[in-house]
């Protein structure tokens, strides 16, 4: 998946880079970042609406930082919704991103698998391997 290649990606860029900001922020000051940024936050929170956007979001994540917390937060969050009902299209690129990347391999295993569908569960089982959350962080 080609994140950078969507006509969006510059503004994608931007969202995520909202989001790191939100989750870096803490206390009252996070309260009035969101206020502040609520659209570009819920992008992150509604994935399961627009999984090709929540697709695209969480590949932008992996490319754009190396915060083991903050990648694990995007797993269990954004990329655990996509898959919480999949359909044929999205799963496939999911395992396909997972193949080609490890870093996107690795996220997978800091989602719940349990939160997942029955559907996806033994593929992104595959997928993911012997890699675990306790391995270091693959490069970008």
């Amino acid at each position: 998946m080609r994140a950078d290649a969507r006509p969006d990606a510059e503004e994608l860029r931007r969202k995520v880079a909202v989001y790191h900001e939100y989750y870096r922020t803490y206390g009252k000051a996070k309260e009035a970042f969101l206020a502040g940024h609520i659209d570009d936050i819920e992008a992150f929170h509604f994935t399961y609406d627009d999984p090709d956007l929540g697709l695209a979001l969480v590949a932008l994540c992996a490319s754009m930082y190396d915060e083991p917390d903050f990648l694990f937060l995007v797993a269990a969050g954004p990329l655990e919704d996509i898959l919480r009902k999949p359909d044929q299209d999205i799963l496939a690129r999911v395992l396909a991103e997972a193949r080609k990347n490890a870093r996107f391999r690795w996220m997978l295993t800091g989602i719940f698998l349990h939160a997942i569908s029955d559907v996806a569960r033994p593929e992104i089982v595959r997928a993911i391997g012997m890699m675990t959350e306790g391995d270091p962080m693959p490069p970008k």
